[in-house]
């Protein structure tokens, strides 16, 4: 048991060390960055497309900022802000979009901990519309993720987060604002988390423009191996003594 204990505090020593913001083209080029004692790695570009041909992604206008505050819940996670309106759309008049999708692996190094849920938010002032007034207008930001105990399943759930408004002569005005987003589930050692983002607008007058949102997960204690080991002794305990019991009880009746 001292020595699972010496190895978590060494990992979780080489953790703090190790890299608190990144950018994205580095992680998706192999690399990894740590929150607290969660490791983020396995970064994988799904796909990339946009309204615009002429247009191409470039993930180092993407940085990764560990969070590393937020105890077992919500827990440590990442903080994703984009710049030079890498996220950003202004409306072409038919429907202007950016459509990414990127996944991960997040893993525990503390022995003692499980990851046993996950937050998706908008960052305050994370995502911004502008748009005019004139009967006629379409644009937002929307996230969707999913995650599982393998790439691209998901079996652990799925979330997503919306900011967003619509007007048209049908249907007449109205918004999506929906902030956040959690799930729950059965305590992991890992997991994989894929995201897709669409940002859109219609209108030439019309921009949406996505730049910071955050992920947290949630963790768990995990019962250290001499609990286990005192709850098996109980039990056996208390199985020698019904057993007694039953032999005293024979011997009574015979």
């Amino acid at each position: 048991m001292k020595m699972s204990r010496i190895a978590a505090g060494l990992m979780l020593s080489l953790a703090a060390a190790g890299a608190h913001a990144a950018l994205l083209s580095d992680l998706l080029s192999g690399g990894n960055i740590r929150a607290g004692d969660k490791l983020f790695d396995s970064w994988k570009l799904v796909s990339y497309t946009s309204s615009d041909v002429n247009r191409s992604f470039n993930a180092s206008n993407i940085d990764v900022q560990a969070l590393s505050d937020g105890g077992d819940k919500p827990g440590p996670g990442l903080r994703f802000t984009a710049s030079r309106n890498e996220l950003g759309v202004t409306g072409d008049g038919v429907f202007g979009f950016v459509d990414l999708m990127f996944g991960f692996r997040v893993s525990v190094l503390d022995p003692a901990r499980r990851v046993s849920g996950n937050t998706l938010s908008f960052a305050s002032g994370g995502a911004t519309l502008s748009w005019m007034v004139d009967g006629s207008y379409d644009l937002g930001t929307y996230i969707r993720e999913v995650i599982g105990t393998a790439e691209g399943l998901d079996d652990l759930g799925q979330k997503n987060i919306e900011f967003s408004q619509l007007d048209d002569p049908l249907s007449g005005s109205s918004g999506t604002t929906k902030i956040s987003d959690s799930a729950a589930f059965a305590p992991q050692q890992s997991a994989w988390v894929t995201k897709n983002i669409l940002v859109w607008a219609a209108d030439t007058t019309d921009t949406a423009v996505l730049t910071q949102f955050d992920q947290r997960f949630s963790q768990s204690q995990v019962p250290e191996p001499g609990s286990f080991a005192l709850l098996g002794l109980g039990l056996l305990g208390l199985g020698w003594v019904r057993q007694t019991a039953c032999k005293k009880n024979l011997a009574k009746i015979g």
